[in-house]
């Protein structure tokens, strides 16, 4: 009897880890990290935005001078950034990301980068 009550007792805690680890692993995101395209940066916070916008301009400026300061040549991507993107504030780049959306609605699975060096980066350019 009381091997019983041991051998039950064991199933029940195995089954309970088991059940607790299958259920962590559903809760994981399959991708930590999502791409940011046009469906995740309309549903993000103006917060969120403007520190997403924020932490990227940071690393492309940090790249722009660390390049500079040791003579070589910055990349395309970090000097159109550094160059065209100077007269904006982040307020303004992310409203015009904001407004691109609004207006291509098909386009949401376009990521922001691209968005942000086709249509604000390259347009500014030219203009």
């Amino acid at each position: 009897m009381i091997k019983q009550h041991v051998v039950f007792a064991l199933l029940a805690i195995a089954f309970l880890l088991t059940g607790t680890n299958a259920s962590l692993a559903q809760t994981q995101p399959a991708h930590p990290a999502p791409d940011v395209d046009g469906e995740v940066w309309m549903k993000s916070s103006d917060l969120e935005k403007k520190a997403f916008l924020y932490g990227a301009g940071s690393a492309f400026v940090l790249e722009y001078h660390l390049r500079d300061k040791h003579g070589q040549t910055p990349s395309k991507l970090v000097k159109g950034w550094v160059d065209g993107l100077k007269d904006l504030s982040w307020a303004d780049l992310s409203n015009q990301i904001d407004d691109y959306y609004k207006h291509h609605p098909d386009k949401m699975q376009r990521h922001v980068f691209d968005v942000i060096w086709h249509e604000i980066i390259v347009k500014n350019q030219n203009n």
